[in-house]
């Protein structure tokens, strides 16, 4: 089984490893210049230093101590789980990627990233845009006379604030026409919307 490992994960076991070099080479060095009982207390004191510090780093390992007594690959898989990423899992994103952008490339309908946030803030406005139809269509369904339909020609004359903080929430600002199709999809595209990097070379550059 081949896995793919973070770069960072990687750089931090590398990084783990030196360390403990560093201290296993130190410690042979204070062995070898031991001369006297002074010199055999300061080593056994570093000695019990060093393994504090390698303690800690096997916490941060979660490597499972039954792992140590029986050496049993299995007991790794929460560890592998954790750092690691199946090959077969990260070439089936790929193959994922290249469909998407194949799909999109001719039919020009590229791939975007929105937020919770936002994508939640559309449907709510999708929502009260649904609600003031139904509701000005049960007004209009219900003018019977010349004044009840002034009345509500009045009523409509005038821009609703409701829509006017829609057009803001959608990027919209100084603007008083009505907003043609065109215009609400740039506004929407522009401010709430990332290109989603089909190519990884965003990834690649970091």
């Amino acid at each position: 089984m081949k896995y793919v490992i973070d770069s960072k994960v990687y750089e931090n076991h590398i990084n783990d490893e030196v360390h403990l070099y560093g201290l296993l080479h130190q410690l042979a060095f204070l062995a070898e210049k031991v001369k006297d009982e002074k010199d055999l207390e300061n080593l056994v004191e570093t000695a019990r230093h060093y393994g504090e510090i390698a303690e800690e780093k096997f916490d941060d390992w979660l490597i499972p101590g039954r792992y140590l007594v029986f050496g049993d690959r299995f007991d790794l898989a929460d560890l592998k789980a954790a750092e690691l990423t199946p090959l077969t899992a990260v070439l089936k994103e790929h193959d994922a990627r290249i469909r998407e952008k194949q799909r999109a490339a001719p039919s020009n309908d590229p791939a975007y990233i929105i937020s919770g946030s936002a994508f939640r803030m559309l449907v709510g406005d999708l929502f009260d845009l649904l609600a003031q139809y139904g509701y000005l269509r049960n007004r209009v369904l219900e003018v019977k006379t010349e004044r009840q339909l002034a009345q509500l020609q009045k009523n409509l004359s005038g821009e609703h604030p409701a829509i006017r903080r829609m057009y803001r929430r959608w990027g919209i600002t100084g603007s008083t026409d009505i907003t043609g199709f065109d215009m609400l999809e740039s506004a929407i595209r522009r401010t709430h919307l990332t290109p989603y990097d089909l190519d990884g070379s965003e990834d690649d550059d970091d």
